[in-house]
């Protein structure tokens, strides 16, 4: 589906077109970030009118081998929904993090991503306590696959190795290994619903 500014830009387009001399040849393009273009060329009076859209991915209806299989893709599918926002707004202050300390010392690194924290403590830690183990455990997997880093070094990059050995062994006792990071076809069914979400890059997967 094309966005609402997509859908302007080709009204204005359309507008256009009949104010111009007949025999003027015109091109006029119309790109939306998400992925989609859109191309109307006038030419001696004649439109023609050519668009495409954001790739979409279309797979015949899912077969599941017993009723333990069927939830837990259910299971997978809700949580990847709650926590997605929130994988977005990770990534995004992982970028900044990156960005804005490249060339600092680790001292300094730590400093400013410990600052970062108590702000992020304060705006997320009530929500984020609220996870089930499932969906941390995909919130983590998320991070995991669009940084290609485990999320015990995403946490040793950012706060160091005692923090990162700290939740490790922490986490271990959940069940959850931090240093394993996300590997394609460990785990097929979180494979299946996480290719559904691109991160605003739809041509990536």
């Amino acid at each position: 589906m094309c966005s609402v500014k997509l859908l302007l830009s080709i009204g204005i387009a359309l507008v256009l077109a009949h104010t111009l001399p007949a025999q003027q040849r015109v091109r006029i393009d119309s790109i939306d970030p998400q992925g989609a273009w859109a191309r109307m060329e006038v030419t001696l009076g004649d439109t023609v009118f050519v668009m495409t859209l954001r790739p979409v991915r279309i797979t015949e209806k899912r077969t599941f081998k017993d009723y333990k299989e069927r939830h837990q893709y259910y299971l997978y599918s809700r949580a990847a929904k709650k926590v997605y926002p929130y994988a977005v707004e990770a990534l995004e202050i992982y970028e900044e993090w990156a960005k804005e300390t490249e060339g600092l010392k680790r001292r300094k690194q730590r400093k400013y991503a410990k600052q970062q924290q108590k702000e992020l403590e304060e705006q997320f830690e009530a929500k984020l306590k609220k996870f089930t183990k499932t969906e941390g455990k995909v919130l983590i997997k998320m991070l995991e696959r669009e940084t290609g880093k485990s999320f015990h070094t995403l946490i040793r990059e950012t706060r160091g190795g005692v923090t990162a050995t700290y939740w490790y062994n922490l986490s271990s006792i959940w069940g959850y290994d931090l240093k394993d990071g996300y590997k394609v076809g460990a785990d097929p069914l979180l494979d299946e619903v996480l290719i559904d979400y691109d991160f605003g890059n739809p041509l990536r997967y």
